[in-house]
């Protein structure tokens, strides 16, 4: 269930949904995060996304470029 999970997490649309709903919940709390820090936090989060999603890439598995 947690590589499902993770392997969700590497989409970065996925990652920018669950942010900007963390986010949303948190400013209607009344909690003031400054803008800076939001889009800093959302590029690293979907580096470590784009990391995932090269680091679990299994690579090309056809035989026809091998001729």
């Amino acid at each position: 269930m947690l590589q499902n999970i993770l392997k969700k997490l590497s989409n970065t649309k996925t990652l920018i949904a669950v942010i900007s709903g963390i986010t949303l919940i948190l400013t209607t709390w009344g909690i003031q995060i400054p803008v800076e820090k939001i889009d800093i936090t959302v590029k690293a989060l979907c580096s470590i996304g784009v990391l995932l999603g090269v680091l679990n890439d299994k690579g090309m598995t056809t035989t026809k470029w091998n001729q």
